[in-house]
């Protein structure tokens, strides 16, 4: 089986589930697996027929999976009035879809094991990956059943020095970090290119910028983020409350932009939060470079999703006059959804910043 490693809050975990003020059994497609739908219909009762007329039938051509077809307020059809799932009170946790179970667990596998986390996207999970942690903390349990090759290791190493960055010994600014954490995965980004392919001799490289380029002051400029709240809203969107969201931050973002010193000053004491978060995001993201060999645009995604978090508490500072830990939650949990849980817009976000 090799080994797991899990972020320490990973153990805290539990689903709150009827006083989940945003059940992922509404709004979500949710996929039902092979052999839970072959269960299904083994089963031959009253129940289970039920069940197999309320699952659309995968679609290859479509690239769709068998999945719960939701009904008109979009609630998965076997979400009762209390909001608990009918296929766990007939049939036991054991039975629900792999979805069901897992969510808002994700799993990554690697050569000697793998990587389990709870997903931002919950307000349960949400409230952990928040809390405050002087250092990466990891549970790490089991040995690795296989050696990785040098790329596996050569990622996991430039990580770890992902993770220094963003929780230094000695304190820096947000932007300061942010700049690091650019500068970082530029050069780990040529570092990682010399080993996939590898060249005989000294490599020549440019003579360096006098004054090094700076992530942050591009990012948080009126145009950046006027183009970047305009591409999310041409992504596909999830809630409409989202998109109200976006249209009233992008109206006023010079003002954003004027007040984001004092916002920072007024949440001095929870800034931790946004380290939790690039944290959150590295941790989540940066890995799946061994699938398509770019580490820039993982490195840039946690940067973007961060910051427009931070953006997003900005204005609901200045609409409400404070940001609670809750809104900072809903916050959270609102931008995970839009955009992590959708492959494509994943891609969107991750490429923004590089693409012509």
């Amino acid at each position: 089986m090799g080994y797991i490693r899990r972020p320490s809050y990973y153990k805290d975990f539990r689903c709150i589930a009827s006083d989940c003020t945003e059940n992922c059994c509404i709004g979500w497609e949710i996929d039902v697996d092979e052999d839970t739908l072959a269960y299904y219909k083994s089963i031959g009762s009253d129940f289970s027929r039920r069940l197999c007329a309320a699952i659309a039938p995968a679609d290859e051509q479509a690239g769709e999976n068998a999945h719960f077809i939701l009904d008109e307020r979009e609630r998965c059809p076997f979400l009762n009035d209390k909001n608990l799932c009918e296929v766990y009170l007939n049939l036991g946790e054991e039975h629900m879809a792999q979805i069901c179970t897992d969510h808002p667990r994700y799993y990554e596998w690697f050569a000697g094991g793998r990587e389990d986390g709870v997903g931002l996207c919950c307000e349960a999970a949400a409230e952990l990956i928040l809390r405050r942690r002087d250092r990466p903390e990891w549970d790490v349990t089991g040995e690795a059943d296989e050696e990785p090759d040098e790329f596996e290791q050569a990622l996991f190493a430039m990580r770890d020095r992902l993770f220094a960055i963003i929780k230094p010994e000695t304190p820096v600014s947000f932007d300061e970090k942010l700049d690091r954490l650019h500068l970082a995965c530029c050069e780990m980004q040529n570092e990682y290119d010399d080993l996939l392919f590898p060249v005989e001799g000294d490599a020549e490289y440019a003579d360096e910028e006098d004054e090094p380029f700076r992530w942050s002051a591009m990012f948080w400029s009126e145009a950046c983020l006027k183009a970047l709240t305009e591409r999310l809203m041409s992504l596909e969107i999830n809630k409409d409350e989202w998109r109200g969201l976006l249209a009233d931050v992008h109206a006023r973002i010079p003002e954003l932009l004027a007040r984001r010193a004092d916002f920072l000053a007024a949440y001095a004491d929870r800034l931790y939060e946004y380290d939790e978060l690039l944290e959150y995001f590295v941790y989540r993201h940066f890995m799946k470079a061994l699938g398509d060999d770019v580490l820039i645009e993982k490195v840039q995604f946690a940067l973007i999703c961060t910051c427009f978090i931070q953006l997003l508490g900005i204005y609901r500072w200045l609409t409400d006059g404070r940001l609670t830990h809750w809104e900072q939650i809903c916050l959270c949990k609102a931008c995970s959804r839009e955009i992590e849980y959708n492959e494509d817009n994943v891609e969107a976000v991750s490429r923004f910043l590089t693409m012509d």
